[in-house]
Parts: C-alpha cells; sequence; structure tokens
C-alpha cells in the first residue's frame, strides 16, 4: 500500500482543478397550471456529471412536470424555467474516502476481515 502523503500527492498531480470543480446535486422544474406555480425537485442521486445530469433533465422536464401535475390532480400548461443547484466538490474529502476504503481492502483482502494467518498473531508481520 503506497503512503497517505504519497498517494495524495500522485492523485493532486493528476488534477490541474484539484478542490475547483462543482458538480450539480439538483434541479428545480418550475411550472405553471391555470391558477398556481410549483416547483419540483429533482435529485442527482446517481452522480451523473454535470453535462449529463443537465441533459437528462431537460429532455424529461415536461414528462417530469406532467406527471407531478398529475400527482397533484391538476394540468401542467407550461414550464417556466429549470434551475440547477451545483455544490463544490471537495477532492481533500473524496481522497481520503477512497484511500481508507482502499486500506480497508488490503487490511480485509489478504487473510479474511482482522484475522491474521496462523502463527503470525503478535508478531508484527499482520
Amino acid at each position: 500500500m503506497v503512503a497517505y502523503g504519497i498517494a495524495k500527492a500522485r492523485a493532486m498531480a493528476n488534477r490541474t482543478d484539484w478542490n475547483e470543480r462543482t458538480e450539480i446535486t439538483k434541479a428545480v422544474i418550475t411550472w405553471f397550471d391555470a391558477d398556481y406555480e410549483y416547483e419540483l425537485e429533482i435529485e442527482n442521486e446517481d452522480r451523473m456529471d454535470n453535462e449529463e445530469f443537465t441533459a437528462w433533465v431537460e429532455e424529461n422536464a415536461e414528462s417530469l412536470a406532467k406527471a407531478d401535475a398529475e400527482s397533484l390532480h391538476t394540468v401542467c400548461e407550461e414550464i417556466d424555467s429549470i434551475d440547477f443547484t451545483e455544490k463544490e466538490i471537495d477532492d481533500d474529502a473524496l481522497f481520503d474516502e477512497e484511500y481508507e476504503a482502499a486500506c480497508e481492502f488490503e487490511w480485509v483482502t489478504p487473510h479474511g476481515v482482522g484475522r491474521c494467518p496462523e502463527g503470525t498473531e503478535g508478531t508484527g508481520t499482520c
């Protein structure tokens, strides 16, 4: 397993935009019926990239608004706007998560969960 500092330095060297990226977390479709304005929030639960999520929402906005209107027993007459909410990506936190998972994998895989091979307990080799 590569030491934390070395692994992080390598990861940072491979990204020129470390801690500068954003991701779209949700879209809000604003639509109207004959009397009121409604807002439909669509979460980016599958963590699609920004372009993919934006395209998907824009492509499906009308059907999503119509389905929302139907569930509210009304009719969508017009979509007014689609707004997207972005948040900054914390590459440090993502790296820490991935590094911890890799360490856990290294620790678990060779001999089973938390088990040292027979005869190596307490020897410092496990």
